[in-house]
């Protein structure tokens, strides 16, 4: 019950965050979609956007947050290291391969501020 506490009003802060004129990207992401800790994991879903491979940075059409659905068409960006897994039908792949339009749930932590992926899976590629 705490864990969806938190969630709600990080839902809540994020919607007046979205106003503020940068789309809600960085922001979206370091606020709502960051874990609570390094310790505890969150789950995001939702549609690519854009592939940063300097930055280390997927920026998502966000859909779910924790499986609450995100009904505001918010954004959010994810970040991912060397450690992180894509996996599509049980194969890896490498960050540089998702696109526009894939769709991925995703598993990680905040590091720092940043949530940062520990598994990418992509449940629709957009190019099949």
């Amino acid at each position: 019950m705490r864990r969806a506490t938190f969630v709600l009003a990080a839902l809540l802060l994020a919607a007046a965050c979205g106003s503020s004129g940068n789309g809600g990207l960085g922001s979206i992401g370091d606020i709502i979609l960051g874990s609570p800790s390094s310790t505890q994991s969150s789950d995001v879903k939702g549609t690519v956007s854009n592939v940063d491979t300097g930055s280390q940075r997927i920026d998502l059409n966000v859909s779910y947050i924790n499986n609450l659905r995100n009904s505001s068409g918010q954004q959010g960006s994810i970040y991912y290291d060397s450690n992180t897994r894509v996996v599509y039908q049980n194969n890896n792949y490498n960050v540089a391969d998702l696109e526009r339009g894939d769709e991925i749930e995703v598993v990680g932590t905040n590091n720092n501020g940043r949530y940062v992926a520990t598994t990418i899976t992509v449940t629709n590629d957009v190019s099949r």
